[in-house]
C-alpha cells in the first residue's frame, strides 16, 4: 500500500512540474491586451496604465490591442477564442458580459463558460449630470421638475443598455420619475455635445469624462453614484447623501482570460496584477481619472461578476430591454 501510495504522489508531483516551469518560464514574448473598445476610453487608458506596470515587471512588451465594434461583444469573442497560454489579456467591463448576457439575444460567447477571471483593477462610478440651463440645483429639485413634467424631459445614453443607459433607468426606477430616454450611438462625445446644447436634459456618465465640463461650468453636476464621495468631486453628494439611496451603480474593469489557461499561469498573473495595482503611481494615476485601484482574488471576482449579473438582469427583466 505505501509503495501504491508513494507512486500515485510522485506521478502527481510529476505532472505538476510542467505548470509550476511554465509558470516560472512565463511570459517569455510579448502579451496582448485586449481591449473591446476604441482607442482613448477609460477602459483603453486603464489597460495602458496597467500593461505599462506589467511590462516592467516582466520585461516583455504588453501591448493593447483595441478590438471595438457591436457594444464590446466582437473583442470579447476574439478573447475567449484566443489560445489559453497566457499571452492574451482580456480588459472586462459589465457592457459585453454580465449585461450583455440577458441583454443580448445572440451571444457568441459565454462569459462564465469561456473566460476566467483574474483580478479586479479599478472601480469607478457614474455622475448624473444636466444641462446647467435647468432651473435646478440639486438632485431634490430636479426630481421635482421631471414630475412636473412627465416625459417632457429627454436624458441621453450611449445605447440601448450601455451602463449610462441602465443607470438612468435605475434613477428612474427608484425616483418613480417619468423622462424619455435618447440613445447616441458611438461615444460620450456626442451625449455631452447634445447635453450643452440642450437637446437632452441628463445624462449619467463616468466622473472621468464629466469632471472637465463640471469644472468649466458648462454642465452641472448633482448627484454620485458611489457609496462615498469621489476626490476628483469632493462638492457633489451621493445619491444617498442627496435623498436617494439605492442608486448604486460602479464602473468596474478587471482582467480576465480564455478559460483553459493552466492553473499556474493564472496564479502568476493574478499575483503580478495585484502587485501592479498596489503601485503608487497606478493608484496617483487613477485618482486623478476618477477611478479607485482596487484588486482581487480570481475567486472574489467571480463571486462580484456573478452579483452584478443578478443585479442586471433583474433590472433589464424589469424593463422589458432587448437587443437583437
Amino acid at each position: 500500500m505505501t509503495i501504491v501510495l508513494t507512486r500515485a504522489i510522485a506521478a502527481i508531483v510529476l505532472a505538476l512540474v510542467p505548470f509550476a516551469s511554465l509558470a516560472q518560464e512565463f511570459p517569455s514574448k510579448p502579451v496582448r491586451f485586449v481591449v473591446p473598445y476604441a482607442a482613448g476610453g477609460s477602459g483603453d487608458l486603464l489597460a495602458r496604465l496597467l500593461g505599462n506596470k506589467l511590462s516592467a515587471l516582466w520585461g516583455q512588451e504588453v501591448f493593447v490591442d483595441n478590438k471595438p465594434g457591436a457594444g464590446g461583444l466582437i473583442g470579447t469573442e476574439f478573447a475567449a477564442r484566443s489560445d489559453p497560454d497566457g499571452y492574451t489579456l482580456y480588459l472586462a467591463t459589465d457592457g459585453p458580459l454580465t449585461i450583455a448576457a440577458t441583454l443580448n439575444k445572440h451571444v457568441p460567447y459565454d462569459w462564465k463558460r469561456d473566460l476566467a477571471p483574474i483580478s479586479m483593477i479599478a472601480v469607478g462610478y457614474q455622475v448624473l449630470i444636466v444641462d446647467p440651463k435647468l432651473p435646478v440645483r440639486n438632485l431634490r429639485e430636479f426630481v421635482e421638475l421631471v414630475r412636473q413634467k412627465p416625459g417632457a424631459l429627454n436624458f441621453a445614453s450611449i445605447g440601448v443598455g450601455s451602463a449610462p443607459h441602465l443607470a438612468a433607468e435605475l434613477f428612474k426606477s427608484v425616483a418613480n420619475v417619468d423622462i424619455t430616454h435618447v440613445p447616441y450611438r458611438g461615444s460620450s462625445a456626442q451625449a455631452i455635445t447634445a447635453l450643452i446644447a440642450g437637446d437632452v436634459g441628463m445624462f449619467m456618465v463616468g466622473t472621468s469624462t464629466a469632471v472637465p465640463h463640471i469644472q468649466s461650468g458648462t454642465l452641472r453636476a448633482l448627484a454620485v453614484t458611489s457609496p462615498k464621495r469621489v476626490d476628483s468631486l469632493p462638492d457633489i453628494p451621493t445619491f444617498a447623501e442627496a435623498g436617494l439611496p439605492g442608486v448604486d451603480v460602479s464602473l468596474w474593469f478587471a482582467v480576465l482570460v480564455p478559460s483553459a489557461t493552466p492553473p499556474a499561469i493564472v496564479k502568476k498573473l493574478n499575483a503580478d496584477i495585484v502587485r501592479a495595482v498596489a503601485d503608487p503611481d497606478y493608484r496617483k494615476a487613477l485618482e486623478i481619472r476618477g477611478f479607485e485601484a482596487q484588486s482581487s482574488s480570481p475567486e472574489q471576482l467571480a463571486a462580484f461578476m456573478d452579483k452584478d449579473y443578478v443585479k442586471f438582469r433583474n433590472l433589464i427583466q424589469k424593463l422589458k430591454l432587448q437587443v437583437d
